[in-house]
């Protein structure tokens, strides 16, 4: 691995450590809720402004973009302000708002109020990547997927917090002869939303993580960097001396230098697009799926219910949940290339059982629900666990990963959703187009990573020989 420069983190004691990584698995917790506490939101806003659903639902639009620059801004910002700084500041404007969202009265107000929550979990969601390999270098590889598990853990508390307050209302698609509740009262009484006090509760929680980071970095790692710059004060003189000592090797070690820091930069280079060739089409297959999985159980042959639908969307939250809680332990003991690998021979297995299957079988439905969740989990994660080992990830990295994500996934939804209705299996033929260019960008960088590295080493050693 390319160690990079040392830090205050990456030189803390393991206790220190483990304390630091325990608070930024708190802030991917909180990252989780803030970012997803909207998703069961769109119907009752949409009576509270007195809007459609349709535009309502343009919320999430909003919120992925201000993710996109919210990121951006980070690797921005990375090169001028301190880590701990940007990311109490990301988590203070991604969840101060959710206190008052619910009190909104204008459906601009919304767009806002997501726009600060969005820029705020982007800029967290780019930092915390390049924190975590910060602080533990070679040995991040469990404690990323643990952070992608904090992260998928945090999704699931908002419909538990939210449920009760809900406005209830029965699905018309069922039963014909349905009637809606309160439908003659409705025009009497204004609609009154009960989403104050879930939304207040889950602020409340998201808000401990400002706290903790505040009191991690102020009174341990604030006192460590305190009696670095004492230490490094007291033995300023002696490296003076060593330095004029040391002048004329420098120079000629900086020929070398300068000799293969050329192609060290191509192959920098390289490394990251490829990473972000592997990740953004990846995020495009993760959030397409996620998306239009209800919508594919309810317009394909076995034509599930709405709420019958969303209980195969929430199977496939679950079986990401679970995924990246078994990644954490299987890490430890499988290489990270091993893991990726098989992440995708799973997505096309399940892929393929949607295609063939699952349109017609309840049953089988499920499995491929479930085990696309499996299949998707880790590879985030191991994909960032596989990397580190050879390209020492930066938040510059970290951002441009984001925004490459962002921007590519961005596109999936046009195709998927302008033909889902008509033709359901278009979400598969896309997952497939998503797999083979993840498979193809992952090939190589395999190949340029590990291959071809073996064959140059083990060259240069038959020449020493």
């Amino acid at each position: 691995m390319e160690d990079g420069p040392s830090s205050l983190f990456s030189q803390a004691s393991r206790p220190k450590k483990y304390l630091a990584t325990a608070g930024l698995i708190y802030c991917c917790f909180s990252m989780g809720i803030a970012n997803s506490f909207l998703n069961p939101t769109v119907l009752d806003f949409s009576h509270k402004l007195d809007e459609s659903v349709d535009r309502v639902s343009i919320v999430f639009t909003v919120l992925t973009a201000a993710c996109l620059v919210g990121a951006l801004f980070s690797g921005i910002a990375s090169i001028c302000i301190p880590r701990p700084a940007r990311a109490m500041l990301s988590l203070g404007l991604m969840t101060i708002p959710l206190f008052t969202i619910p009190y909104v009265e204008s459906l601009m107000m919304l767009y806002v109020h997501a726009a600060i929550v969005g820029f705020g979990a982007g800029g967290l969601d780019a930092a915390q990547a390049a924190w975590i390999i910060d602080i533990w270098r070679h040995e991040a590889a469990p404690f990323i997927l643990s952070l992608h598990f904090a992260y998928s853990a945090g999704t699931l508390i908002p419909p538990l917090i939210l449920g009760p307050y809900l406005t209830e209302e029965e699905d018309k698609a069922c039963n014909e002869t349905t009637i809606t509740i309160s439908t003659s009262t409705s025009t009497e009484l204004p609609y009154e939303s009960k989403l104050q006090v879930p939304f207040t509760i889950g602020a409340s929680i998201a808000c401990i993580s400002i706290v903790i980071q505040t009191f991690i970095y102020i009174f341990v790692f604030r006192q460590c960097k305190s009696a670095n710059s004492n230490q490094n004060t007291k033995n300023g003189e002696k490296n003076e001396v060593e330095e004029v000592e040391t002048e004329e090797t420098s120079k000629v070690a900086a020929t070398a230098t300068e000799a293969t820091f050329s192609s060290d930069l191509k192959r920098t280079i390289l490394l990251a697009t490829l990473c972000c060739c592997v990740i953004s089409f990846y995020q495009g297959l993760e959030l397409t799926t996620s998306q239009f999985i209800p919508t594919f159980a309810h317009f394909s042959k076995v034509c599930l219910s709405e709420k019958e639908s969303a209980r195969i969307a929430f199977g496939l939250q679950m079986g990401f949940a679970s995924g990246r809680l078994l990644g954490i332990f299987l890490v430890l003991k499988i290489a990270p290339h091993f893991i990726l690998a098989g992440n995708f021979l799973l997505l096309l297995g399940c892929n393929i059982i949607l295609l063939v299957w699952a349109g017609s079988n309840v049953t089988w439905l499920w499995v491929g629900s479930v085990g696309i969740g499996l299949g998707m989990s880790t590879v985030y994660p191991a994909m960032y666990a596989y990397i580190e080992k050879y390209l020492f990830v930066t938040d510059r990295m970290t951002s441009t990963v984001v925004v490459c994500a962002g921007l590519v996934s961005a596109i999936y939804p046009i195709v998927v959703g302008n033909s889902v209705e008509n033709n359901p299996e278009m979400l598969t033929y896309v997952n497939f187009l998503s797999l083979f260019m993840c498979g193809v960008a992952f090939l190589v960088l395999f190949y340029v990573t590990h291959v071809r590295a073996s064959r140059i080493q083990k060259s240069e050693n038959e020449k020493i020989q």
